[in-house]
């Protein structure tokens, strides 16, 4: 756990972000059931904890991928804070839909993006990855390179690990699921069983409690 990845969680917890309900699981928009919830809007409320992630998100950037000509955010969810570090480095913005619209215009990327630019992506979390894949696949067949993809909460599901790496396409994160789950336990925010219950969802999230 890194220094970045402790004072994130920390920071997330404190903010009330996640949530947690292994009786009574939440239902993801795909249909999986889930013991807990990652409600990472709440950091658009408060300035501070909105700084703080658009301030770490752009140094990541900045220091990983020194060469990036865009910023993309995929949409809806983190539209907002693509924005943010977009603004922050002072490069061009995008957002990309998962799937093109169906109506309208019927784009599927929102800006003008040109051949051959270096794209970053931001996600406000990465869990099933889907859009993630999606996205990046939207945006090579525009003619861009993908850089990277840069996240605040990484759930680190490995299905989702081997889909990125089968893409080729690195994901870094401000924390992750290791992290706020230690710190939620040291915290008494989860007891040991059910720390050890949700990283048994973390192995087989589709599955579970089916």
């Amino acid at each position: 756990m890194s220094i970045l990845q402790n004072m994130t969680a920390l920071k997330l917890l404190q903010l009330k972000a996640f949530k947690f309900q292994l009786n009574n699981p939440f239902k993801w928009a795909n249909g999986w059931s889930a013991p807990m919830y990652c409600d990472d809007r709440k950091i658009l409320s408060y300035p501070k904890m909105r700084d703080f992630v658009r301030l770490e998100l752009s140094r990541t950037i900045a220091e990983l991928y020194p060469d990036t000509d865009v910023v993309a955010g995929i949409a809806t969810n983190a539209i907002a804070h693509g924005v943010l570090v977009a603004e922050q480095l002072s490069l061009p913005f995008v957002y990309v839909h998962p799937t093109p619209k169906d109506h309208g215009l019927e784009n599927q990327i929102e800006g003008d993006l040109r051949p051959r630019q270096n794209v970053v992506i931001v996600e406000n979390q990465v869990n099933a990855g889907n859009n993630c894949v999606k996205v990046v696949e939207a945006i090579r067949n525009n003619g861009c390179k993908v850089l990277g993809i840069v996240t605040i909460f990484d759930y680190e599901f490995p299905t989702t690990q081997r889909k990125l790496s089968k893409l080729g396409v690195d994901l870094t994160s401000l924390t992750n699921m290791d992290t706020v789950l230690h710190h939620a336990s040291h915290l008494g925010m989860i007891n040991p069983e059910d720390e050890a219950a949700i990283k048994d969802w973390q192995k087989h999230p589709s599955n579970w409690n089916k």
